[in-house]
């Protein structure tokens, strides 16, 4: 199977997992995107015979899962399971329908970030603030966004 389409299959995977978990579950639902993806689970899971969908929540965040994860996607039947791609659509056009701040996640939720000197940002994921500001150092190290959000 082509590596483009097992990384989008694993990335939609997971960014169900976190939308299906999260507090804007509501608004995933209405965009049918639970619905998709669960139905595309219940597929992988009944006629591909995927075992490793239980690691989706930690995928992200762990490089075995995630390796599990799309090992297991690599069977050749997925790519030409017409209704699993379908519903892979679906789910998303309901990722992309919901707003920005619903899509991401971040570890760092701020309005402002004022420090008094130098700003530095190291090995860090998801920061999203109105205004950053700095005088003196302020440091954000080693961040990551939480899983499920």
């Amino acid at each position: 199977m082509e590596i483009q389409l097992i990384e989008l299959l694993f990335s939609l995977l997971v960014s169900g997992a976190k939308l299906a978990a999260s507090s804007a579950l509501g608004e995933f639902s209405k965009a049918g995107g639970k619905s998709a993806y669960e139905a595309i689970k219940s597929r992988l899971i009944e006629r591909h015979k995927l075992k490793s969908l239980s690691l989706l929540e930690d995928a992200a965040d762990n490089p075995a899962f995630e390796a599990a994860v799309k090992a297991d996607l690599e069977k050749p039947a997925i790519a030409e399971d017409a209704e699993l791609l379908a519903l892979a659509e679906t789910l998303r056009e309901s990722i992309e329908a919901l707003s920005a701040e619903t899509r991401s996640s971040y570890a760092v939720n701020i309005d402002d970030i004022m420090a008094g000197g130098s700003l530095l940002f190291d090995a860090v994921e998801g920061i999203r603030a109105k205004t950053a500001s700095s005088q003196g150092d302020m440091t954000f190290k080693n961040v990551r966004s939480p899983s499920g959000n």
